[in-house]
């Protein structure tokens, strides 16, 4: 992940991010124990909750990088 970054640095400065999806269980007592973190995490939904889970941070991704439209005309 290191060298993608990178690679995509040097072409482009602040233009790179890297999502990634951490599964975590709860146990009895509600500590988290981090099962896997997931390079590529799915944005398939199954339930409500998670389609507004995973919506929210696609939108909330999209406004850190102020991916407007109006931004992607200036840059294209």
């Amino acid at each position: 992940m290191s060298h993608i970054f990178k690679s995509c640095q040097a072409k482009e400065p602040d233009s790179c991010f890297e999502l990634l999806g951490f599964d975590i269980m709860l146990d009895a007592k509600l500590k988290p124990w981090m099962l896997e973190v997931n390079h590529t995490p799915s944005f398939n939904a199954d339930t409500q909750v998670d389609a507004d889970v995973k919506n929210s941070l696609i939108r909330d991704c999209l406004e850190i990088m102020a991916l407007s439209v109006d931004n992607r005309k200036r840059v294209q």
